[in-house]
């Protein structure tokens, strides 16, 4: 449900996003008549867009990894799914600290009104993107480590020389 909820504002982001470049297109380039602020309301569906696209990227597991410790224990699946859970809950630590530093950057935020250069828009709404993403991601990585813990359980502890077929 929450990951339907998150692509749907995605998608919602990229409409808004390719509307106002269409827009500004036009304008400048048809009309000779360029609206100015667009590119600073721009800023804003962007940043969101690529925040919540990285928490998105963390609920798929299409993130990028390098799992190169798993070339090393080839027909070992309980030893790969204990590199990946170990490498998970490690992700989430780290998520942890850069959720401290993203709520840290958020009072400062909340402390120090900034707003757009010529449209006045205050700028903290792009720069709350920035925790709720590091939240999301946290939570995306702990539900992960949960899941390549139990696969860890699960697993037989050596496959025959068959290829392994894992999940992400």
């Amino acid at each position: 449900m929450a990951q339907r909820v998150q692509e749907f504002i995605l998608f919602l982001l990229m409409l808004v996003i390719t509307f106002l470049v269409f827009v500004q297109v036009l304008l400048r380039y048809v009309f000779k008549a360029p609206l100015m602020g667009i590119e600073e309301m721009l800023l804003f569906p962007t940043v969101w867009l690529y925040m919540l696209g990285a928490a998105n990227a963390s609920i798929q597991r299409t993130q990028i990894v390098c799992r190169v410790l798993e070339v090393f224990v080839k027909n070992r699946l309980k030893s790969i799914y204990l590199i990946r859970t170990a490498a998970s809950f490690l992700s989430f630590g780290v998520a942890l600290w850069l959720d401290y530093w993203a709520y840290d950057y958020l009072k400062y935020a909340l402390r120090v009104p900034r707003v757009s250069s010529s449209l006045y828009i205050p700028l903290i709404y792009a720069e709350i993107a920035l925790f709720i993403a590091m939240i999301l991601i946290t939570v995306y990585t702990l539900i992960e480590g949960f899941y390549n813990l139990g696969q860890f359980h699960k697993a037989p502890a050596y496959v025959a020389d068959a290829p392994i077929e894992l999940e992400p």
